[in-house]
């Protein structure tokens, strides 16, 4: 196992896994698997390479996001794993991006504001 220190992105990344585990990943191979190493590092099981899983990501949400056939809640999932690619997440959660992120997937925001870094959601 890799050694991290319990630092505030670590808990918000685990937040973020929390939820997507509990809306599930479309069927999009692509994603999944960049979600699959990302998870692992915030776990600390496994060093990846967060700029890397960013270009990635960013080059299917650019040439997928006017496709007739992708609809609108696999971007909106392809942009929450997005948020994890990101090593400094503190200014996500400031903005509320990862959270609009839910709400316009069709998560209200009551249920939402139930959870946070310290109490996550548990899956469904």
């Amino acid at each position: 196992m890799i050694q991290q220190t319990a630092s505030p992105d670590i808990a918000y990344a685990k937040y973020m896994i929390a939820w997507l585990h509990r809306i599930t990943i479309p069927g999009v191979t692509e994603i999944q698997e960049q979600f699959l190493e990302l998870e692992q590092h915030w776990n600390g099981t496994k060093n990846a390479d967060l700029e890397k899983i960013r270009v990635k990501i960013w080059t299917w949400v650019d040439s997928n996001q006017n496709s007739s056939d992708r609809i609108d809640k696999v971007m909106l999932v392809a942009r929450m794993v997005l948020c994890l690619a990101y090593p400094d997440n503190r200014e996500l959660e400031d903005m509320g991006f990862f959270d609009d992120l839910l709400s316009n997937y069709g998560i209200s925001r009551n249920e939402i504001n139930l959870y946070d870094a310290d109490h996550l959601p548990s899956r469904t």
